[in-house]
Order: structure tokens, then C-alpha cells, then sequence
């Protein structure tokens, strides 16, 4: 392992948080762990993606939403761009769909804003170390999700597109049709049939349960 980016032995850590009190909270209590350095703190997944070159961490602590690039995209790029930069997902949210894409994209922990205390700071040292990490309710998540794959009469949220994420987002944010069509450059017709395609998927009435399912469950693209 590559230890040039270590301060004094310390880890070279960015926060990149959009709330503010949770922000400051972290910051605060990452302040008080010895072995680690807080290089620098991002609002959104443009900021950090500016200041990752200037700030040089070793790993990041993720928890970025929509409007803006997801936790997703963010991970990718920094996957594809800083291969040696280590992300960990840090959110309230840690249904399987999202930790697996988080995974398939370069994630290397995962910690539930549940998490204890010890588990935030092993969860940094053991990411820096070149594990992966999930915290214990992140762990139950996972095996929940593997013990239900043959679960008769579930909703298998892996058969939801890419796509059809997208079209739930976007509806969550309260666009028209027409609107997510502008945004989408596809048809009216084409996203009235995701939304159908989904409503049965999901086994739903209305595009109102199809929201709330989809945030209840973590589908949103973070």
C-alpha cells in the first residue's frame, strides 16, 4: 500500500455531506480520533469532484443526493479518475439495490448513519487498510436480501432498470411527463411505459405509492 498521502501517520480523510448539521457533527467527532486528518469537506458531488486534485485524500466519506450527481455517479468517476482514493457510503439509506450498485461502481465500506462510533472509525481504518467494510446493520441488509432471493411473491427490486430509477427520481422531484421526457430526450409514450412497467413491477396503484415505496426502500439514486 501506498502510504505517501499519510500525515504524520494519520489518514487523509474529505467529508462530502449535504446537510449541514451532519457535516459539522462529523467533522467534530472525526476531530477528536487521533489517527485521522480531515483534509477538506464538499457540499455536493461537483464540489468534491473539484477538490479532490487540491485535497488529495486518502479516503471519502460519501453522502451526497439528487439535485446534482448522485452518491452513484460520484463513485464511479472517482472510481475511474482515482482508482487509489477509497469511498465509503455513508447514508440513511442502505437498501440492497444501492449498496450492490455502490459495490459494482468502486464503493469499498458502507456505514448506516446508525452506525456506532467504534464502527465509523474501524469501518476508515480497514477501507484504508484494503478491506471492505459494511457496518453491522449494513451486514443485516445484505443478508436479509441474500436469505429472501427465493422469497415466492416478493417484489425483486434487482429487475428495475437503470432507466426506470432515473423516471422515479425525477418523479420524486415532482416532474411532468412532458418534463421528464425534455430531460430524458425520449417520448412522452416511452415514459408513461416505464411508469406502468413499474407500478407493476412493484405491485402499485399510483405514481404517490410508487414514490413512497421507492424512498421507504432506498431506490433513489443517492
Amino acid at each position: 500500500m501506498d502510504n505517501t498521502n499519510l500525515y504524520h501517520g494519520r489518514i487523509k480523510l474529505m467529508i462530502a455531506e449535504n446537510q449541514g448539521i451532519i457535516l459539522q457533527s462529523l467533522i467534530s467527532l472525526i476531530g477528536s480520533f487521533r489517527d485521522f486528518e480531515i483534509t477538506g469537506t464538499a457540499a455536493d458531488g461537483k464540489e468534491l469532484l473539484k477538490k479532490l486534485e487540491v485535497d488529495k485524500p486518502d479516503v471519502i466519506l460519501l453522502d451526497v443526493k439528487k439535485p446534482g450527481l448522485s452518491a452513484i455517479e460520484v463513485t464511479r468517476i472517482i472510481d475511474d479518475k482515482m482508482p487509489w482514493v477509497k469511498v465509503i457510503s455513508l447514508s440513511r439509506h442502505n437498501h440492497p439495490y444501492f449498496i450492490k450498485e455502490m459495490l459494482k461502481h468502486g464503493a469499498k465500506g458502507f456505514l448506516s448513519k446508525n452506525c456506532t462510533v467504534e464502527e465509523l472509525h474501524e469501518g476508515i481504518r480497514s477501507v484504508f487498510n484494503g478491506k471492505t467494510y459494511f457496518c453491522n446493520l449494513c451486514s443485516k441488509v445484505i443478508l436479509r436480501d441474500y436469505a429472501s432471493d427465493s422469497e415466492e411473491g416478493a417484489v425483486d427490486f434487482r429487475t428495475i432498470t437503470p432507466r426506470e430509477i432515473e423516471i422515479i427520481g425525477y418523479l420524486s422531484d415532482g416532474y411532468s411527463t412532458k418534463e421528464i421526457s425534455g430531460k430524458l430526450f425520449i417520448s412522452d409514450k416511452t415514459v408513461e411505459r416505464h411508469k406502468s412497467n413499474l407500478l407493476k413491477k412493484m405491485k402499485l396503484r399510483n405514481t404517490a405509492q410508487l414514490v413512497r415505496v421507492a424512498v421507504e426502500n432506498g431506490l433513489l439514486l443517492h
